[in-house]
């Protein structure tokens, strides 16, 4: 008994001392989303050699051509990636998002709140380099529900599916 007992010990230590060189945090932002314009932030920890749990938080705002109304945007999120060939630091990526937005204005004096919920089943690459570097793309479909409503009692809804795209840089420790 001593001897499994001392076998499965030095087993765990070298499962350990193996992925001591891992990262356990990526922290992640999204230029893409600049363009919108909105700042995006993706916070993953490692959970195990091969799971990753993400959570994804935004903030930003758009002026409407048409109206010249601010528009407030809001971004909230998680995800959760299972690395099919390499590791929490790199290889090839299948999980599932979830993300909920939110905007509103006040569109010629009236409250106008918009929400929207997608879920995204994607499969994406990360790569980190030796310095911590770190690049992840992800490529999906995303299905959604969206709904609005004005201060004034109308409401609009709409459901959908359409392409989701991720295109990380950041840094893992």
């Amino acid at each position: 008994m001593l001897k499994t007992s001392l076998a499965g010990l030095i087993l765990c230590f070298t499962a350990t001392a193996a992925s001591a060189d891992e990262p356990s945090v990526a922290i992640t932002v999204s230029p893409i989303h600049l363009f919108v314009p909105m700042g995006e932030l993706t916070i993953e920890g490692r959970v195990g050699d091969r799971i990753g749990i993400a959570l994804i938080a935004g903030v930003g705002a758009y002026r409407d051509p048409d109206t010249n109304q601010r528009i407030s945007l809001f971004e909230g999120g998680a995800s959760a990636r299972y690395y099919v060939t390499g590791s929490f630091r790199g290889g090839l990526q299948l999980g599932a998002e979830a993300a909920y937005v939110y905007g509103a204005t006040d569109a010629m004096n009236i409250d106008v709140k918009a929400a929207g919920l997608g879920l995204s089943p994607f499969a994406g690459y990360k790569w980190t380099h030796s310095s911590g570097f770190t690049f992840e793309g992800q490529l999906g479909a995303t299905f959604m529900v969206a709904k609005a409503k004005a201060e004034s009692g109308q409401m609009a809804e709409d459901r959908g599916i359409g392409p989701m795209l991720n295109l990380n840089v950041g840094y893992s420790f």
